[in-house]
């Protein structure tokens, strides 16, 4: 394939969304069935979500090892790897008999992130910034079904057939994907192959960029922001506003239904307004949100409806910044598209455990609607002035 128009083929986009939704699904599809397994491995609850911190701590290592690799030796065979390590692994937590054998097997399902980064270095590799800042927009949109639809379907499936068919259907997802990759996805980093000692020059070259670290703070300060409200929101919604589960799920919900219509949104535009006014646009619209909530909060009109509309301004931000960001990342060496979305992607995976691990402590303390609102705007606030530092750094891409 040749040209953007070939490239932008059914069965090449619907592979992208595949590859880009495989690792959230893996995330939380099995999430509803945390205390049955807690149960039947006999462990306390934090233990099984300890397992979700390994999951994520191996996810953010395997990405700084992928995207370089790709680079120097071709996308789709890593791809693959990636995905045949993810298909035994989930194997490996379907059989598994003790939990040091779930926790072992379950970490090395971190492997299914390669099929993430690669997917927008993909992107990056086919298509000019302008137009792939548009398909990350049409592809977030496809794969923010992954997190709204695989709790449901996990809870399901945990009550019908047990919790071990979440890890056979993630089995299944990862040999179909494969089939997918090999017989429909070309190689897009062709050619590229360099002597070690130039590729490690230009690997740390990457790594001196003070915009390839920017745009990465942007992406990573919208995600901490998600992070700090999903892990927020429970104990909020209970201590203030008296909210039961299913109301606490629709405000989880809230946020991600705000990134879907943003990412529609970005897709729209992308083409027409620039990486940086796009990036410009997403963050400044969640700050405002926030701050409205914020001030509303203050002045007494204490309900959740506001906590929503911050976490809906948060969504659609996210949504609205993060394809151009992630294509300007990539941009910034396209010649090294693969490790820095690898390097990007790892260094978002820290700001949001440590944005989870410190709203867990704050929220314990102060599980209130106003410090809820107060910690993600700060966060969001601090990308929106990271972005427009970039902007004012990076007029090639201010289109």
């Amino acid at each position: 394939m040749t040209s953007e128009n070939k490239q932008a083929s059914v069965s090449f986009m619907a592979t992208l969304v595949l590859l880009a939704a495989l690792p959230l699904l893996s995330l939380n599809m099995f999430l509803p069935s945390l205390g049955v397994m807690a149960e039947e491995f006999k462990v306390g609850y934090d233990a099984m979500a300890l397992t979700i911190s390994t999951y994520l701590l191996f996810t953010a290592v395997i990405q700084l090892i992928a995207g370089p690799v790709a680079d120097r030796y071709g996308r789709r065979p890593v791809v693959v790897f990636g995905l045949m390590i993810f298909c035994i692994s989930s194997l490996g937590c379907a059989l598994a008999q003790s939990y040091e054998a779930f926790f072992f097997w379950r970490a090395v399902q971190g492997a299914v992130a390669i099929a993430g980064v690669l997917s927008r270095a993909i992107v990056g590799d086919v298509f000019s910034p302008q137009r792939s800042a548009s398909v990350l927009g049409y592809i977030a949109m496809g794969m923010s079904i992954a997190p709204i639809l695989g709790p449901m379907m996990g809870g399901i499936m945990g009550e019908t057939l047990g919790w071990r068919a979440s890890f056979y259907v993630y089995a299944f997802c990862a040999f179909a994907l494969i089939l997918q990759v090999f017989f429909r996805l070309p190689e897009t980093a062709a050619g590229r192959h360099k002597p070690i000692k130039d590729f490690v020059k230009s690997y740390f070259s990457l790594c001196r960029s003070a915009l390839f670290w920017a745009y990465s703070m942007v992406m990573a300060c919208g995600i901490g922001g998600f992070f700090v409200f999903v892990t927020g929101i429970p104990l909020v919604a209970a201590a203030e506003y008296g909210a039961n589960e299913a109301t606490t799920g629709v405000l989880i919900g809230s946020i991600t239904f705000g990134f879907l219509f943003g990412s529609y949104l970005s897709g729209r535009m992308s083409m027409t307004h620039g990486l940086d006014r796009m990036i410009l646009y997403g963050r400044g619209f969640g700050t405002l949100g926030l701050a409205g909530s914020f001030l509303l909060l203050l002045l007494g009109f204490n309900h959740i409806s506001i906590v929503l509309l911050g976490a809906l301004s948060v969504g659609v931000g996210n949504g609205l910044a993060t394809p151009s960001a992630s294509t300007a990342v990539m941009n910034v060496r396209r010649d090294l598209s693969g490790s820095a979305s690898g390097l990007s992607g790892s260094l978002i995976v820290i700001v949001g455990a440590v944005s989870t691990s410190l709203t867990g402590v704050i929220m314990h303390v102060y599980a209130t609607g106003l410090m809820l609102i107060g910690l993600m705007f700060s966060i969001t606030a601090t990308g929106l002035i990271i972005a427009i530092w970039a902007a004012r750094h990076n007029k090639s891409l201010l289109l």
